[in-house]
This record gives C-alpha cells, structure tokens and sequence, in this order.
C-alpha cells in the first residue's frame, strides 16, 4: 500500500504520536491564522487533510500510516509484569478511634 498523499487528522496524529484532540487543536488554529501557525490543514468540502508534505515537514522525512496493530507503541516495562502482579496489596489503618484496652501503657 502505498503513502496518501492526504492525510485525515487523526491519521496525522498517529504519524505525529500526539493524542487526536491536540491534532485537531492544530488544524483549528492553522485555519483561524491562515495558515500561520499550527498543523498545515487543507479543506476539503467540510472534511480536513493534512498534505503528505506538511508532516514529511515536521518530522524531517518521509512518513507512512503505521501498519495494522502497530498504533500503539509498545514500551519495555522497568518492573517484570510478575511482580507487578505479586506486588502486596496496601495496609488498610482503621478509622476508628483506638479503644480504652488500647490506650492502656504498661506499668
């Protein structure tokens, strides 16, 4: 499959690893400074692209949609899941005020 030459916007914020609401926040404000600042937005009837260029741009190479299942990055855990797992639960401290029995010191 070869690379759109458009973009939709939450494609672009799949290339770009940025969440699809800061994406949108970009091309809003690409619009509203035309063309001044934000995510390079091309309008479309009502639908906004964002051109192969303008990400190629941004991150300083050639980009292409990540394949099927690899849109979210995997990261090596510090911890082995095992002993997150294992780990123990929190103490639980009662509310309740200690009794007289409690209170009582040693003589």
């Amino acid at each position: 499959m070869s690379t759109p030459d458009l973009f939709t916007v939450t494609e672009a914020a799949v290339v770009l690893r940025i969440g699809r609401t800061t994406a949108y926040e970009l091309a809003r404000r690409d619009l509203a400074t035309s063309g001044g600042e934000g995510l390079a937005v091309v309008r479309i009837g009502g639908q906004l692209r964002i051109p192969r260029s303008a990400l190629e741009r941004i991150t300083g190479g050639p980009v292409a949609l990540p394949t099927a299942g690899s849109t979210t990055p995997s990261f090596d855990l510090p911890v082995p899941t095992t002993a997150l797992i294992q780990a123990q639960p929190p103490v639980r401290r009662s509310r309740r005020s200690p009794s007289a029995d409690q209170l009582q010191l040693d003589a």
